[in-house]
């Protein structure tokens, strides 16, 4: 999260079960490394949202060896490999950057990273057009900050969101798009770039929704989880409303507004979205942010409730496209 108010023990235990379970772990970005390869969990297992398995990917994305995910750093382009080799492994279709999934970009500080992007094409012709964009972003400081909730959280459920939909075997009416932004902490560059250059699968003036993760593994540090953007009236509140009696132990906060994640970028455009987070303190932007503080329990539930949010969304028979054509900034 740009800006807001697994232990070593399990290492090893995590790699053996992913690579007993996991993908061939292929590489579309990097060249040898010292650092370890891509250890997926596997994408066929039944359960999607299965509390092992969203373990062993945080695990993994907030390890010490990937050192915090920092833009153009080496656990960067690990983490980029480890997302793009999870979606080839699903079958998620790239969107036509000429790079698979990757969408490369220079940030602001002249690192070369880039944001992770599959998609499930829509089905109804009508709307297959538009499409609902589910994000997380990828990076963090590096530096030994490793960025366990902020935000391996926020991709362990975009994985397993993914995971779920594909497992379910339906397309959904409209397009879904799932982004792991880069360079986010820096502002929100990835989000930016995705929203200025379109890959040449998507259509910019066609996407119509936001759900965005970012710190959503530190439930029991308040008991709460805010569904940012669900102002009254809109489609995201009546989607989240739909599936909140379906996850009784999450006490969801709706109502408020943000434009202090990746979400940004679309609601400053005329985008609504729907901002799921959950407060972190006093490990914020700290070295404390790891992965034995996550509360991995809750973080199932999150993913299950965020993910049905989004295919609600994407299947909803209200006029997505004409509310985003009537409004300009909808942050608040």
């Amino acid at each position: 999260m740009n800006v807001l108010r697994t232990p070593a023990a399990i290492w090893p235990w995590v790699v053996g079960i992913a690579a007993l379970t996991g993908c061939a772990a292929g590489s579309d970005d990097t060249g040898d490394s010292s650092l370890p390869g891509p250890q997926p969990t596997g994408c066929d297992r039944a359960d999607a949202y299965d509390q092992a398995a969203m373990t062993a990917d945080l695990a993994y994305l907030a390890s010490p060896e990937l050192d915090g995910r920092a833009p153009g750093s080496e656990g960067d382009a690990l983490a980029r490999d480890f997302v793009a080799d999870r979606f080839a492994c699903l079958g998620l279709t790239e969107l036509g950057t000429g790079e698979g999934f990757l969408q490369r970009f220079t940030d602001d500080e002249n690192n070369e990273t880039a944001n992770v992007l599959g998609m499930i094409p829509g089905a109804q012709p009508s709307v297959m057009g538009e499409s609902v964009v589910i994000s997380a972003h990828l990076d963090h400081f590096g530096d030994g900050w490793l960025g366990a909730n902020d935000n391996a959280s926020g991709v362990t459920a975009l994985l397993a969101i993914a995971q779920r939909l594909m497992n379910e075997g339906e397309r959904p009416d409209r397009t879904i798009v799932f982004a792991a932004f880069g360079a986010e902490e820096t502002g929100f560059q990835g989000a930016e770039r995705f929203m200025r250059r379109a890959p040449a699968e998507l259509d910019l003036d066609q996407v119509v929704y936001n759900v965005n993760m970012d710190m959503v593994g530190s439930y029991a540090s308040s008991a709460t989880l805010y569904a940012l953007g669900t102002f009254r009236g809109t489609a995201g509140r009546e989607a989240v409303g739909a599936h909140v009696d379906d996850h009784p132990t999450l006490d969801v906060s709706l109502g408020d507004g943000s434009d202090q994640s990746d979400n940004y970028s679309f609601c400053s455009r005329g985008v609504p979205y729907v901002f799921f987070w959950t407060e972190d303190e006093p490990c914020y932007h700290e070295r404390c942010d790891r992965s034995e503080r996550i509360d991995y329990e809750a973080l199932t539930e999150i993913a299950s409730l965020s993910g049905a949010t989004a295919l609600t969304l994407a299947n909803s028979d209200a006029d997505l496209l004409g509310a985003v054509r009537a409004a300009q900034n909808v942050c608040f």
